[in-house]
């Protein structure tokens, strides 16, 4: 029993002196309240193809977070072969993350609206970051290099009838990994809302 307490005290402070020499990073899990301090860093903006011509992108004006909202008509498709044109600009420079962390990825998603993930697990929300599955759509994933990333994202096949929203996350330097240190997505401000393909081949 002493010896086993004698190991622990010393497992205990060679853990210590590493973690204050750096050498062991952090690995708790980021949550979006860890990131909520440094927040609202980025205008994000939504365009999408609404008409027959699917070069031409319109403004996406909808604060409507509900497939049924007339601001989000007429839903976009793959049938139509619609798409999304998500831009993301920094606000000013440089970009402030938690910590301090070195940014060097940015990361563009389409989340489930909240009215759309209600009654879904498979599309529950959670504030741990690694573990949100209301962010299912990976549109861009890029380093950081200047203050503006746009994508053009083409509504896929397996796409649902649900309201969505854009989300932004940066990813930074953190020992020997990179963890999320700041994001940003259009909840309150703007939404899209897409439908099922008529049928599948």
């Amino acid at each position: 029993m002493a010896r086993c307490l004698a190991l622990a005290v010393a497992l205990a402070a060679i853990v210590g002196y590493a973690a204050a020499s750096g050498n062991i990073v952090d690995i708790q899990p980021t949550s979006y309240t860890q990131l909520a301090p440094v927040k609202g860093q980025w205008d994000i903006a939504l365009k999408a193809t609404k008409t027959a011509d699917k070069a031409a992108f319109e403004a996406v004006d909808c604060d409507q977070n509900t497939v049924s909202a007339a601001c989000n008509q007429p839903l976009l498709t793959a049938d139509a072969k619609d798409k999304l044109q998500v831009t993301a600009t920094l606000k000013a420079d440089p970009l402030k993350t938690v910590d301090n962390l070195t940014p060097n990825r940015v990361v563009i998603k389409a989340c489930y609206a909240k009215p759309s993930a209600v009654d879904r697990p498979w599309r529950k929300s959670n504030d741990v970051i690694d573990k949100d599955r209301s962010c299912p759509f990976v549109l861009k994933s890029t380093e950081l290099n200047g203050s503006t990333y746009s994508v053009d994202w083409a509504i896929p096949k397996n796409m649902t009838k649900a309201a969505w929203y854009a989300q932004v996350l940066v990813q930074c330097e953190n020992g020997t990994h990179n963890s999320y240190c700041q994001f940003d997505s259009t909840v309150n401000k703007t939404y899209f809302a897409t439908n099922i393909i008529n049928s599948t081949p």
